[in-house]
């Protein structure tokens, strides 16, 4: 049986039920907070794709298994201790699995003018002692709405964690985007080695799409991406062929070989440290799903979990 730690973003896996058991919301400057208790005795999903920045900082309690995975960013299990931080670029899909005991967290929303339009990079288990203080004194503060005292000290906390936020994530980020990643240097990445899964890329023909020398550019990439280029390239040919099973019955083999392994073997070995189970088996449980397989899939080609 796989391990369901993949959240599907295209409803291969009904979406579990958040347990909450209590949530404050309140907005003040320009951050939207919400402190929150949940229940993770069962199964929970946390997802996220907005247009702002999230952060979320854990507080308190126990999990037992936390899987996660961002579009573009660090995946794979990552079990939250108190004062650990997950950032959420805006429009950055991320979700995760957890199970546990409770879970207690606030979280973040902040504008991207807010750190002055600055790439935000997305992380796990972060440490800022900053905001993890800020937020656990806002999780106490925003619970007495009908406190004056409570309420004038939650905006200044909320004041010095937005003066911190621009400060370490903007100004000093700004500063930094020279020896960066541009926007288009990005895109130009992203299209080259998804249009063209099964080429022969280096480091050297990347590093020359953006002319980085590849030094630099190795380091540029892991802060942009949250990860190596041979691990994105990896993870772009499997979401590649996995679209290629969902939608065509054309042999595993062929498609072992279009996206880029050299063995099918090699990609057969990929394929189930990836999602679990084998290429043939994700095959039948995704057009066992979904009837027709050609229909469209996820817009970025990511993998369904199977179970």
């Amino acid at each position: 049986m796989a391990d369901p730690s993949l959240q599907t973003w295209d409803g291969v896996r009904q979406r579990l039920r958040r347990d909450v058991v209590s949530r404050y919301q309140a907005r003040i400057g320009q951050l939207a907070i919400t402190t929150a208790t949940e229940n993770l005795t069962n199964a929970t999903d946390w997802t996220f794709q907005e247009d702002h920045h999230t952060i979320v900082i854990h507080l308190d309690g126990r999990l037992d298994r936390m899987d996660c995975e961002f579009a573009v960013g660090p995946s794979g299990r990552a079990i939250p201790t108190r004062g650990d931080i997950w950032m959420i670029p805006a429009g950055c899909r991320y979700a995760a699995l957890a199970q546990g005991d409770r879970a207690q967290f606030v979280e973040l929303a902040a504008p991207t003018a807010l750190i002055a339009d600055a790439p935000l990079v997305p992380r796990v288990r972060y440490r800022d002692e900053l905001l993890f203080g800020g937020a656990a004194r806002l999780a106490e503060l925003i619970a007495r709405p009908d406190d004056d005292l409570a309420v004038m000290a939650a905006h200044a906390i909320v004041h010095a964690m937005e003066i911190h936020l621009l400060d370490r994530y903007g100004r000093r980020r700004l500063k930094e985007r020279r020896r960066s990643l541009s926007a288009s240097d990005r895109a130009r990445l992203v299209d080259a080695t998804r249009s063209e899964p099964g080429g022969r890329h280096s480091l050297s023909t990347l590093a020359g799409l953006v002319d980085m020398d590849i030094r630099r550019f190795t380091s540029a990439f892991q802060e942009t991406f949250g990860q190596t280029p041979w691990q994105y390239v990896l993870r772009v040919r499997l979401d590649q062929a996995a679209e290629l099973l969902r939608q065509t019955n054309r042999p595993v083999t062929d498609i072992a070989l279009a996206v880029g392994f050299g063995t099918p073997s090699h990609f057969a070995t990929a394929f189930i440290r990836r999602s679990g189970v084998t290429p043939s088996r994700y095959r039948e449980f995704t057009q066992q799903s979904n009837p027709s397989p050609h229909t469209k899939g996820s817009p970025d080609g990511q993998f369904k979990t199977v179970r």
